[in-house]
């Protein structure tokens, strides 16, 4: 949040998450777009605890939930379907915390 706030979040590995968040919701012709990644203090326990109780509704609400997979390709990057699969089960976004409520809250993932 606080690189959103001081300008170096472009600097920032994770920014392409922004950027891809951004371009879907261009495509799809959304007006608002939100992501977790920099709407959440984690330097505040409050506020985070108050975040976390409340991304369940923030991703139940949401018109379309994206995620984006840093560590898989799509399966013409990498030419094999089955290839794709395997990377997509090894994803590091099955061992987060939030994934389960990613799956089950939004109306469209």
């Amino acid at each position: 949040m606080k690189d959103m706030e001081n300008g170096t979040a472009e600097n920032k590995t994770g920014f392409s998450k922004i950027r891809f968040c951004r371009d879907r919701a261009l495509h799809d012709n959304l007006e608002y777009f939100w992501v977790d990644t920099c709407c959440i203090d984690k330097s505040n326990s409050t506020k985070l605890q108050e975040a976390i109780n409340s991304m369940f509704r923030w991703h139940r609400d949401a018109t379309k939930c994206y995620v984006f997979l840093a560590d898989v390709s799509t399966p013409s990057d990498i030419g094999k379907k089955s290839t794709w699969r395997l990377a997509f089960q090894a994803s590091r976004w099955f061992t987060r915390g939030w994934t389960l409520q990613e799956l089950l809250a939004p109306a469209s993932v």
